[in-house]
């Protein structure tokens, strides 16, 4: 509709089958967008480097360009983000030339730098190296052809391609084939929306190798899963990878466990589910028991819990400030208070000017997880940059490392101390324990430096377990009730 509308031909160089849809700009602001001209400059440029087009882009004052023009560089600023995505693959590679893909981890090293999480980086690497091998694909993006959604998407699609059998793939059909669909992707990505190319590129894998199909089949069930995405508001999105029969069995029930209500029920039906759902798993909270009668394990010593870190101002309704949910972040007041007033509450005291933990109530605890309750309390999340995994749901790791009385390597001293303590998530524990990461707590504040084997450190500083808006005045210290007061505290 847009290409009849405007006057953009689908391919008006047919040697360039990388070239995209040309949007033409016209200088008529008065006319009735139906009725312009196709004339005068077109985006995507093709062949331009990244500076002329930016200087071509910025070049046009907006104030004077009619609708067709703004139209027009909204295309153009799109094909310099795909240059600028492949300029920057193009590091990636040298990079990896250079055997930091193979030597290092330059997946974790990039996601430190980025401020990302390792797996949005390890997507970007991943990238980086398929643009290399699929320069069809590379020379589509900076063309202004594809962008950065339908390029992910053909690789999507072509990491699935099986020439052969899974123990003795063809190496080499693999690559013609995935050449050959990625060729295809290209030359026709330019009218399609990301989704119709997933279509095309999906079909195009399936008739290279039909067979290949229930072999994929049977590897997707074993990567079912279940994953929670946090959202705004207190809110969260819990989503379950299933094959498709056991995705209707959660559904049927569901449905027909709400499929009637009480006409004083006012909730709606898809608020009825959730509560269904949730009940499920807060059922098996409470009694420590799943379905089949078998206990939950135990963590740390500690039955798996949600915990909430809320200031007694707040549980007393006298100021609404944010609490901490534990592996989710800043929770509504109102929500704490509801999670509150059926919980069982432990006092922490914190520093009123920063928010750190100074002291954690050690009553009902056994001293060897007072220490390891009082680490993960203070460091809420693994000690890794950017890592942002619950403290209680890593390991507790001697940033010293450990030596036993008997070990005979020199004097143990106080090893197992708050001090020489920090929470760790399984993967990051690991690269200290390869050697690929060197951790040190030696800094004022009891700071945590992380430093690669690129020679860069990366400092984390105590998290304040209950963080308060920053508009809010302090008052002076409080004297803080003792442990063996009754609550309120």
């Amino acid at each position: 509709m847009l290409a009849e509308r405007t006057g953009m031909s689908a391919d008006p160089s047919p040697d360039a089958p990388c070239s995209g849809p040309r949007l033409a700009v016209a200088r008529t602001p008065t006319r009735p967008l139906a009725h312009w001209s196709v004339e005068l400059q077109e985006f995507p440029v093709e062949g331009a480097s990244a500076g002329a087009l930016a200087a071509r882009l910025e070049s046009v004052a907006l104030a004077d360009a009619d609708d067709v023009d703004l139209l027009g560089l909204v295309v153009g600023w799109q094909q310099l983000v795909g240059v600028a995505v492949a300029a920057q693959a193009e590091v990636l590679r040298e990079l990896m030339a250079r055997g930091h893909g193979l030597l290092g981890d330059l997946p974790q090293e990039v996601a430190v730098a980025l401020a990302w999480t390792r797996t949005a980086a390890q997507a970007l690497v991943a990238r980086a190296g398929s643009l290399g091998d699929l320069p069809v694909l590379d020379e589509a993006l900076r063309a202004g052809a594809m962008d950065v959604r339908k390029v992910d998407v053909v690789l999507d699609e072509v990491a699935a391609l099986v020439v052969g059998t899974d123990e003795l793939p063809d190496r080499d059909a693999v690559e013609r084939a995935t050449r050959r669909v990625a060729a295809s992707a290209a030359e026709r990505s330019a009218d399609l929306t990301p989704t119709q190319l997933r279509r095309l590129v999906r079909r195009e894998v399936l008739a290279v190798d039909p067979e290949a199909t229930r072999v994929r089949a049977a590897q997707a069930r074993e990567r079912r899963c279940v994953r929670v995405d946090w959202a705004p508001d207190g809110m969260a999105w819990v989503s379950a990878f299933l094959s498709a029969p056991d995705a209707m069995v959660v559904q049927t029930v569901l449905d027909a466990a709400t499929d009637t209500a009480d006409l004083l029920d006012e909730r709606t039906r898809d608020q009825r589910r959730a509560d269904l759902f949730v009940s499920l798993f807060r059922d098996i909270a409470d009694t420590g028991v799943l379905p089949c009668g078998r206990e939950l394990p135990t963590k740390q010593r500690i039955r798996p819990h949600i915990q909430v870190t809320v200031a007694a101002t707040t549980l007393l309704g006298l100021d609404d400030h944010p609490a901490e949910l534990a592996g989710h972040g800043p929770i509504p007041a109102e929500t704490a208070r509801l999670i509150a007033a059926d919980g069982t509450w432990r006092r922490l005291l914190t520093d009123p000017v920063d928010g750190t933990l100074v002291e954690r109530g050690t009553r009902t605890y056994r001293p060897g997880a007072v220490l390891g309750g009082h680490v993960i309390a203070r460091d809420v999340t693994c000690t890794f940059p950017g890592c942002v995994r619950p403290a209680g749901t890593g390991e507790l790791d001697h940033i010293e490392p450990y030596r036993s009385p008997t070990s005979g390597t020199g004097p143990v001293g106080r090893q197992t101390t708050a001090a020489n303590l920090h929470a760790v998530c399984i993967r990051h524990h690991d690269l200290k324990t390869q050697g690929l990461w060197k951790v040190r707590r030696d800094l004022p504040g009891g700071g945590v430096a992380w430093t690669s084997q690129l020679g860069i450190t990366y400092v984390t500083h105590p998290q304040p377990v209950l963080a308060t808006p920053q508009t809010r005045t302090h008052g002076p210290r409080l004297a803080y009730p003792r442990d063996d007061e009754p609550p309120p505290f």
